[in-house]
Order: structure tokens, then sequence, then C-alpha cells
């Protein structure tokens, strides 16, 4: 994977800022999926419903697509670092916090703030990576960087069976905490400015220039000379005239999130509830995200030679069809756990597939906030998605009709983004 992409001409600092955004990645996929896998031991605890377990995934959620409609976008006016680095603090602490709670409004008010953080970074290192990347490994990085979010939610899971088991449930949230306090030196010394942001501030055009003399091939948007960004008004008008792909891309995002939370979320509850054991419905729950390396690794492959829209859009019509079929198996963990991962793999490709195809569908000087708008509108489906099953489940619906509805999002996804490849070509 390294020669791939030093074939490319990229350089170390290239590849370290990649490497860099694929950690924090992997640390947010970890410390947001932490309520799905503390849900079966926390909703014993507190004895609580599950239209209020519902809830306690949407505030996280929710504070995710918060996250990338108000502070996203402060990227483009403050810069992709220090957005990144005053999320991955308020991460740390807020991490600390849901450790503390002793209650349903703590612990919900820090997972609140947990996706305000996440909800921000998430735009702002698509974004880094896009900006850094070699042309060529474009979608390549962004879909290893999004792979990140994958694995490090399914080893978060395998790590969270034995914290419940050794520690109790407050321990995943505290590793968490520990875990993303360790990497933040790293991005403070290792991280430098986005060269896109660089390029728009006249008086870093020192910094600029320093920076672009240790690089390779890259971007010919990252060595245009500094100019002013586009004041307030002009980054409207820009965000208009791409209105079509950016209602298109944020639709396709709103209706795959909104069934792959579902998925994340609830799954190893309704397992345990079904009497797998809370050990193999944690594990099937971290299976689910185990696959996001082989799909980041295919899409990423494909991509060089053709548009990952259509691709992507097959992806997703598996990704429908996977859930129907995993909502209508018996409660054995020697099926459960392999068809877990296929679904993993396929919903997995579906998302990394979709934040592969953002940073080319916009031009540079509106990336992060175009970037922002999609993901935070999509996320609104993250926040409809655990919080409609739990109402659904609390009103009788059966595990098999349940999921049949919620695979229905992807079937639509994949007719928008085949419209999404009709814009792309004419």
């Amino acid at each position: 994977m390294l020669r791939m992409f030093q074939r490319t001409g990229m350089s170390a600092l290239q590849l370290r800022v990649i490497a860099l955004c694929i950690c924090i990645n992997m640390l947010d996929g970890f410390d947001i999926l932490a309520m799905a896998y503390t849900a079966p031991a926390v909703g014993k605890a507190w004895v609580l419903s599950p239209e209020r377990l519902g809830l306690l995934f949407s505030l996280g959620l929710g504070g995710m697509m918060a996250g990338s409609l108000l502070i996203a976008p402060l990227a483009d006016r403050y810069g992709r670092r220090p957005v990144i680095l005053a999320c991955l603090a308020i991460a740390t602490l807020s991490m600390c916090a849901a450790a503390l709670s002793a209650g349903l409004v703590a612990l919900g008010a820090a997972r609140v703030v947990t996706g305000l953080a996440i909800g921000a970074i998430l735009p702002c290192i698509n974004t880094m990576v896009a900006e850094y990347a070699a042309p060529r490994s474009r979608a390549m990085a962004v879909a290893l960087m999004q792979a990140g979010f994958a694995i490090g939610a399914s080893a978060g899971g395998f790590l969270a069976v034995w914290l419940l088991a050794q520690f109790g449930w407050p321990a995943v949230f505290l590793a968490g905490a520990l875990l993303t306090l360790a990497l933040f030196p790293a991005v403070f010394l290792g991280m430098p400015e986005s060269l896109a942001f660089l390029a728009s501030q006249p008086e870093r055009e020192a910094e600029h220039t320093a920076l672009l003399a240790r690089l390779g091939e890259i971007a010919d948007e990252a060595r245009c000379p500094a100019s002013p960004g586009p004041a307030k008004s002009a980054r409207t008008a820009a965000l208009i005239k791409v209105r079509t792909p950016l209602a298109l891309i944020a639709a396709s995002f709103f209706a795959c999130v909104m069934t792959f939370y579902f998925l994340t979320s609830w799954i190893p509850k309704i397992l345990a509830d079904a009497g797998t054991g809370e050990g193999t419905a944690v594990s099937a729950g971290a299976l689910l995200t185990s696959g996001g390396i082989i799909a980041a690794l295919a899409l990423g492959w494909l991509s060089y030679r053709r548009s990952l829209i259509p691709i992507v859009a097959v992806v997703t019509v598996a990704s429908a069809a996977l859930t129907l079929v995993f909502g209508r198996l018996p409660p054995d963990g020697a099926i459960l756990l392999p068809m877990a991962f296929l679904l993993g793999l396929a919903i997995n490709a579906t998302q990394i597939g979709i934040y592969a195809m953002i940073p080319g569908l916009f031009p540079t000087a509106i990336r992060a906030s175009a970037t922002g708008i999609a993901i935070g509108v999509g996320r609104l489906g993250s926040v409809l998605g655990p919080w409609l099953a739990g109402g659904l489940l609390a009103a009788g619906w059966s595990v098999a009709a349940l999921f049949t509805a919620m695979a229905m999002p992807y079937l639509v996804a994949a007719m928008l983004m085949l419209r999404l490849r009709r814009w792309e070509r004419h």
C-alpha cells in the first residue's frame, strides 16, 4: 500500500498527514460507537426502556450532525488544524465526563459534546486528506482514512468486550478518553495546516512556500499563489452553484447513515435480548465495522480505473439485501458472526464510498463548507435511525419487520447515486 502511494510521487510529509488523519478517525470510530457497545450494560444497570436507549444513541449522533453543520465550516475561516486540535481536546474531556456519569441526563449531555467534536473533525480530516494526497491517489487516500473509523470501531468493540467483563461500562468511555489524549501530541507536533487554506492567507505565504518545498506531487490547487479566501457572500454563491450535487450527496448520505447507525447502534442490544449472550452480541457489533479496510482497499483500487459512483450504488443495493437477510437469522453465534462480517463489509463500503466521492464534487475554496453541509444534513439520518428503531421496538414491531423497514433507505440512496452519476456525466 505504501509503494502504491510512493509511485504517485507523494512525500513523507503527505504520507504522515494521511496517517495522522487515519489515526484520528480510528479513535473517532471507537468514541462514537462506545455507546453501542455499552448499551446492554447501561440499559441493564439503569433499567432503561428501548425509547431511552434510542435517545442515548441519537444524542451523540445528533451532536455529530450539529458539529458538521456549525463547527466544521469554521475550518474554512480559521484553518483545519486549530479546529482538529480543539475538537480532540473536547472529545477527551467529554469521554471522561461520560465515564463519570451517574445518570441518564449526565451521560446524554456528555454524548452530545462528544458528537459535536467528532462531527466537526470528520469533514476537516476528509478535506486534509483530499488536499494533501496526490491527485491520482486522492480517492484511495480518502477511502483509507474513512476505513480508520471502521477499524477503530471494530477494535474498540473487541476491547470493550474485555473492559466490560473486567471493569464495567465506565471503563469503555475512559479508555476512549485516554487514547484520544495520547494522540493529541502527535497531531499537535506532526500535522501542518491545510495547503489550500494557507494559499488563501497572504500573511502566511512564507509558511505555504516552505511546505510546498517539502512536498512531492500534489494537487495543482495546493500550489496556487496565495490569494484572499472568498468572503462569506462569495462562499454562499459558490455553494448555490453546486446545489444539485450537494443535495444529491447529502440525501444519499442521509439515507445510508440512517440504516448504518441503526445497525451499529442496535444490533448488540437486539442480539443480547434475543439470548445470544453479551459477549457474542458485542462481538457481532464489532464485526459490523471490521470490513472497513477491505472495503477501502477495494474502492481505492477501483477508483484508479473508473468513477466510484455506480460502483457504490451497486454496493448500496447489496447492503439493503444483506440487511433484510440479517433480520431473519436465528440467534446462533455460528451463523450471526460471519453474517455480521459480510453485512459490515457491504455497509462500510457504502459509507466509505460516499466519503470518497465528496471531495471531487466541490472546489477547494468551499470544500470544507460543502463537506460539512453534506455530512451534517446527512447525519440527520444517523439521529433518526436509532431513535426510530427504539420507538418501533417499543411499539411491538418484530425484529424481521424492523430490519425490512430499515433496508429501504439503502435502495433510495442507490437511486439518488445514479442520479448523481447522470449529473457528473453531463
